[in-house]
């Protein structure tokens, strides 16, 4: 029998998206098992609890955030806000712009999904920054000379290069960018750059140019959490550079519902049958996509 979690899956997401505006923007109290409330469940981005020491210098093992934090209804949040930080973007007049052209259905500035312009509504990959950000599994698998990120969401692998070379000056621009690491400490920080800004930072419509640098600064705390944060600089669409709040991560142990990732994938034959039975009933008499932000 065909696997079709990968359709199922996906269309529940954005089911969500057309229906229950309200309920993605609430968040649920952290468990303190650690186990989470499986994929797409929404949790409070608190401290987890601790775990046993473990050596820091090793990422392994599948690991879920702790919570989205921001949910995806963005209730409460700036007009010029991102799931990255609660704060405003500080846009410059290229990024303002930018961002008013990107029409998503979720966060402060949603409209109907069927009048907007997500590039995963064409299915396209999310890309690093919104695979990231989002609530889903991902699996580091370290190697001689680099660290493979495994992505539940698409089923998207990542090189993070561990052998000491030194950025390509001009990376090719790609959905998941070029990324070289060194260790600072108890801290991988790892250099990305040539990401595609065709894509989003993130569900909200995020807004980045071919200059996006990233500095990722991952550390494994003990040997159940993980912690992220991002500075993102942009000239040209960001007045400085800003860094995101911090993500945490649980591991995910064998029997944990999200210890085994799955095949989440979504095709252009999912796209067309949400189109069909969501997406364009749901459009029928609704306004277009909200005015830009001033």
């Amino acid at each position: 029998m065909r696997n079709r979690a990968i359709a199922s899956l996906a269309t529940v997401v954005l089911v969500s998206v057309v229906l229950l505006p309200a309920a993605l923007a609430q968040t649920a109290p952290p468990q303190e098992s650690g186990q989470g409330q499986g994929r797409g469940g929404r949790r409070a981005n608190a401290i987890p609890p601790p775990g046993p020491p473990h050596d820091p210098h090793d990422l392994s093992g599948t690991w879920m955030q702790f919570g989205p934090g921001l949910g995806g209804g963005g209730g409460g949040h700036p007009q010029t806000g991102s799931e990255w930080s609660t704060e405003p973007l500080p846009l410059t007049p290229a990024g303002l712009a930018k961002l008013n052209g990107n029409h998503p259905g979720k966060g402060p500035r949603a409209g109907v999904p069927a009048k907007g312009n997500d590039p995963l509504s064409d299915a396209n990959v999310p890309g690093l920054l919104r695979t990231l950000v989002y609530g889903r599994p991902f699996q580091f698998l370290p190697t001689e000379d680099k660290i493979v990120q495994i992505f539940e969401w698409f089923r998207i692998w990542r090189e993070i290069w561990t052998d000491g070379r030194k950025m390509p000056e001009d990376p090719d621009p790609r959905f998941y960018g070029y990324s070289v690491s060194k260790w600072d400490g108890d801290t991988l920080v790892v250099e990305t750059a040539g990401l595609d800004p065709r894509l989003w930072g993130d569900e909200w419509g995020m807004p980045f140019s071919e200059e996006m640098r990233l500095e990722e600064r991952w550390r494994r705390v003990d040997r159940d959490n993980l912690q992220l944060t991002i500075t993102f600089t942009d000239p040209q669409m960001y007045t400085k550079p800003w860094t995101s709040e911090m993500k945490r991560f649980r591991l995910q142990k064998k029997g944990m519902p999200d210890a085994e990732m799955l095949e989440v994938i979504f095709t252009p034959m999912d796209e067309q049958d949400f189109d069909k039975n969501i997406r364009n009933p749901s459009s029928l008499g609704v306004p277009g996509p909200k005015s830009g932000v001033r």
